[in-house]
């Protein structure tokens, strides 16, 4: 087993998982705005499936509108578990950058494994961001 190790190592190791930490703080911002697209949507659908009272006559929900806002609705989940997929995979990669100098000799394969997911998912979850945009 490998003696304690010393402040500087540990310094090293919190400097390589500060670029990381800075984009969990990414990902939260985007997520907070998928979260506002989602409830709007959402909101646009209760409004057609529950129309406001005192219009007179209750009008046959729009199907089209309907079919539009229900495909929104999924893509911006799907942006959502991209994202929140992407985060857990960067908490990953953070506790690999530790373990991996103290406990496993060398976890680099790993760490690069997991952030190229990572970037995957990003990616994926603002294309999926960029279509919605483009279509509301």
């Amino acid at each position: 087993m490998q003696a304690l190790p010393d402040s500087l190592s540990i310094a090293q190791e919190i400097q390589l998982s500060v670029a990381p930490v800075f984009m969990l703080t990414a990902i939260a911002a985007l997520l907070g705005t998928l979260f506002n697209r989602l409830t709007q949507a959402v909101e646009q659908l209760r409004g057609l499936a529950n129309p406001a009272e005192g219009e007179g006559m209750v009008a046959e929900p729009d199907m089209a509108a309907t079919k539009v806002l229900a495909a929104r609705v999924r893509r911006i989940q799907w942006a959502i578990r991209c994202n929140v997929t992407a985060a857990i995979l960067i908490c990953a990669v953070v506790v690999s950058i530790f373990v991996g100098d103290y406990l496993v000799p060398d976890l680099s394969n790993l760490i690069a494994v997991l952030f190229i997911a990572t970037m995957a998912l990003l990616a994926t979850g603002f294309m999926l961001l960029l279509r919605d945009v483009s279509k509301s």
